[in-house]
């Protein structure tokens, strides 16, 4: 028996091109859900805020700028966000496997932006704009009432910022970094 003949007459299956596609096309048409849901939702959130302002009639600057940050917040987030739609909209023609693997790095890169830089001012603003809109109104409450309103609002954001944004930048971190390893397995297989 001469094994390593055998061995060099097996067949090889190859790379399952349509799968990886179909992965990275799932990959984009969910990302590109979740930005249109975030831009509803923040533009949503915006207008709420504003006709919360008007409909106080709140008597004190604090306020109004604790409004005019929070909104601020989420329309600068929004128009860094939306930056992303032509980049997303790019990974539809994987023809030439090194400019798709670049077009991938790419998003990855401009998602580490948009979850470390972006997300660090997004939650400052809005942190800021949160602790002066709700001056006046602590101020009503009393010193201990003010001071446990101002303390459940910090440790809401706190909790948010030290323990679901990691997660969710861990998971979103993964799918890129597979789909990557994947298009890598593929090219090296050429």
């Amino acid at each position: 028996m001469d094994f390593n003949k055998m061995w060099k007459s097996q067949s090889v299956p190859g790379p399952d091109f349509p799968a990886l596609y179909e992965k990275i096309g799932r990959y984009k048409s969910r990302r590109l859900r979740k930005l249109w849901f975030t831009n509803i939702a923040l533009a949503l959130t915006s207008i709420f805020v504003g006709l919360i302002g008007f409909w106080t009639n709140s008597g004190q600057a604090t306020t109004w700028l604790g409004i005019l940050l929070t909104i601020s917040a989420m329309v600068a987030f929004l128009v860094v966000y939306n930056r992303m739609i032509p980049v997303y909209q790019s990974l539809d023609d994987p023809s030439d496997s090194r400019e798709f693997m670049e077009k991938l790095v790419t998003v990855k890169r401009r998602e580490a932006f948009l979850q470390r830089q972006m997300m660090s001012i997004y939650f400052l603003l809005l942190s800021g704009g949160l602790v002066l809109y709700m001056y006046e109104y602590a101020l009503r409450l009393g010193w201990v009432w003010g001071t446990v309103a101002y303390g459940l609002m910090l440790l809401w954001v706190g909790f948010n910022w030290w323990v679901i944004r990691p997660r969710q930048i861990r998971k979103e971190q993964e799918k890129i970094n597979s789909l990557i390893a994947r298009l890598e397995d593929v090219r090296k297989q050429f």
